[in-house]
């Protein structure tokens, strides 16, 4: 079995194991779906709600669903039986990542409907996210939570549970700044803006194609010792 293979099968693994956890499913959803209808209220600018809400319900959601993927399985002793397979590490890790990132990425996608629904309803006239808002939910959104989701995995495989609260935090503070556009618009032009522009969304995306490599590359270190010694 190579390792594509070996990466799909923990992936549909770790979808239907979130898909049977009915309180975490429900509280994604509600965190989505309550993400949606809040934020609908900035309905003045519908993309620069849209560019947030779609990266900060995915990352938010993808945070909750990596701590059943991981750390759950670290408590619980199920990562012995897995390490004790003869499947590589790295696609086990990837597998992870790709089955927590799907779920979480349709949820970020129920977000921006309901941001997009709610707003037309409350301006009594349908609105659309522009041709920037629609590579950003399409493309750069799913690069994004894919490259969070893989830092927060391999800090969970590699730290011990004390050490993963505080890596936990730190990198979701690292990820706010580019959640919001008007902090990227600030950097870039030097002043604050409502509008979402194709420089935010390219930085972004470079910016999560560079995450993901070096989480990609960090993932060399991963060894089944190092995660053993890490098990509570």
């Amino acid at each position: 079995m190579n390792s594509m293979n070996i990466t799909m099968l923990v992936a549909r693994k770790e979808i239907k194991e979130i898909l049977k956890n009915k309180g975490l499913l429900f509280g994604s959803v509600w965190m989505g779906g309550s993400f949606g209808i809040v934020f609908s209220s900035q309905a003045y600018s519908l993309d620069n709600s849209v560019f947030s809400m779609a990266l900060l319900a995915g990352v938010l959601v993808g945070y909750m669903f990596s701590g059943q993927v991981f750390l759950r399985e670290k408590r619980g002793g199920i990562i012995e039986t897995l390490l004790c397979t003869p499947l590589s590490l790295k696609s086990v890790w990837f597998g992870k990542v790709v089955g927590t990132t799907i779920p979480a990425y349709l949820i970020s996608l129920l977000t921006v409907a309901l941001v997009t629904i709610v707003s037309g309803i409350t301006l009594h006239s349908f609105l659309f996210p522009s041709v920037v808002m629609l590579i950003h939910i399409f493309v750069v959104v799913p690069v994004f939570i894919v490259s969070a989701i893989s830092l927060m995995g391999l800090c969970q495989f590699l730290f011990g549970m004390r050490e993963n609260k505080i890596m936990g935090y730190l990198v979701m503070l690292g990820l706010l700044p580019f959640i919001f556009p008007n902090l990227i618009g600030g950097f870039i032009q030097g002043e604050m803006s409502l509008v979402v522009s194709w420089a935010e969304v390219a930085v972004l995306l470079v910016v999560s194609v560079l995450l993901l490599a070096l989480t990609t590359y960090l993932s060399r270190y991963l060894s089944k010792e190092k995660i053993v010694t890490t098990i509570p």
